[in-house]
């Protein structure tokens, strides 16, 4: 049975996006974390992965931003007490999240774990900070297990497909 683990992205001094969607763990892992932007045709820079539900989403082949762009990822709690996850991205990779939310306000990013399509958040708002803020585990230690991959990921080679620093 799949659920569902909400997310938003968040500026630290407001929401910045919103969105759902988990799955399952990975079968087959690749070892990643990735960004991307969702793309509306096919091309030959496109791709189609999977959501949770088992949906096709079209996705860009290049990430946006890989592990290599993550400075840390740690526990945190929402305003509730539920855990989350705080991911921050390095100070490069932090101006393309910006110019990316930027470009990409209204419509969805596609984040890759492990070559999964594992979170599909709106974007609702420019993040200018950063840092994400990823919500709705089922508990302490599903978000502990996601914090420790991500930063395990941050220190892995990226994969060929990935690109360098998330340029095509």
């Amino acid at each position: 049975m799949k659920r569902s683990i909400p997310i938003l992205f968040a500026s630290l001094l407001g929401a910045s996006l919103l969105g759902a969607c988990a799955g399952a763990p990975p079968s087959a892992p690749q070892h990643t974390f990735d960004v991307h932007a969702v793309a509306e045709k096919p091309t030959a820079s496109t791709r189609t992965l999977a959501d949770p539900q088992g949906k096709a989403v079209l996705v860009t082949t290049h990430p946006a931003l890989t592990q290599r762009d993550v400075q840390r990822a740690e526990l945190a709690s929402v305003a509730d007490g539920t855990p989350a996850v705080r991911v921050l991205f390095t100070p490069e990779a932090s101006q393309r999240l910006a110019k990316l939310t930027q470009e990409e306000q209204g419509k969805a990013l596609a984040v890759v774990i492990d070559g999964q399509l594992r979170l599909l958040p709106k974007v609702t708002r420019v993040v200018t900070d950063g840092q994400v803020m990823l919500k709705g585990f089922a508990g302490q230690e599903e978000a502990q297990t996601l914090v420790r991959r991500i930063n395990e990921l941050r220190d892995m080679p990226v994969q060929p497909e990935q690109g360098a620093g998330g340029q095509p």
